[in-house]
């Protein structure tokens, strides 16, 4: 029985630096997978093609993983990211994200844009002040409340002294690629849009034209939610995106 005892002891003290050696491992494993978290990028609906593009490339160039999440507006984004989607990185214009604290004060400029007019075929406009032609019934905007460009055309509208002379033609919906659909089918006349959504349908459309005063600017910006700036992988997606390789496929969809 001694013996066997002490045999025991023996093969326990022989695997008590072993099993140190393996819990040591895993540790660190663990924690070198939550210090390297995958980036995870979320945008409202009418910029969803731009920033599949960035993504695309910086996989290409790097082999870094980055993540998507796509769905609605960017008000909708928001608030699924504010509930623990798991997204660290996200792409809106600067006055969408200054009231929400769940992100970090980290802020990548990625350029500027206008809002854009748009008309369905078979009508012509010259101005913004031709909406009020009879000819011109009904208007599509993105909603306001939750849309980069809903918020700037409510503001043109308001500024520019012409969204009283268009009441009972407005019809908010939800994103920028609806009013676009509605528009290129004919379902509405003319809405207010991206540069990027425009110049995507222009052969779908009657023609537009770009707003550059009387609202806000937009800014489009990148921010990581709070903390995740500390993530390696977060510092390197974010500083690619003021690389020139960004910069290239930012101008193509429509930033200046």
């Amino acid at each position: 029985m001694t013996t066997r005892n002490s045999r025991l002891d023996t093969l326990s003290l022989r695997m008590k630096p072993a099993a140190l050696l393996l819990t040591a491992a895993l540790s660190f494993g663990l924690g070198a997978s939550v210090a390297q978290a995958e980036v995870i990028v979320t945008t409202g609906a009418g910029y969803v093609p731009m920033v599949k593009a960035l993504v695309a490339a910086y996989q290409t160039e790097t082999g870094a993983k980055v993540g998507t999440a796509f769905g609605g507006n960017i008000g909708q984004m928001l608030a699924q990211t504010a509930s623990g989607s798991g997204v660290n990185v996200v792409v809106s214009d600067r006055a969408s994200l200054k009231k929400f604290k769940m992100l970090d004060k980290t802020e990548v400029v990625l350029g500027t844009t206008p809002i854009v007019l748009i008309w369905k075929k078979g009508l012509a406009l010259a101005s913004p002040d031709d909406l009020a032609k009879p000819d011109v019934e009904r208007i599509a905007y993105p909603d306001p409340k939750a849309a980069v460009y809903g918020r700037a055309a409510a503001d043109f509208l308001k500024t520019s002294g012409l969204g009283a002379k268009l009441e009972g033609k407005i019809n908010v919906v939800s994103t920028v690629p609806q009013v676009t659909a509605y528009v290129a089918k004919g379902e509405m006349d003319a809405g207010f849009v991206n540069r990027l959504a425009a110049n995507a349908q222009k052969a779908k459309l009657g023609g537009s034209l770009e707003i550059a005063d009387c609202h806000q600017p937009i800014v489009m910006t990148a921010r990581p939610v709070e903390g995740a700036s500390k993530a390696e992988d977060v510092q390197a997606f974010l500083a690619w995106l003021s690389g020139e390789s960004a910069k290239k496929i930012l101008r193509e969809n429509g930033l200046d």
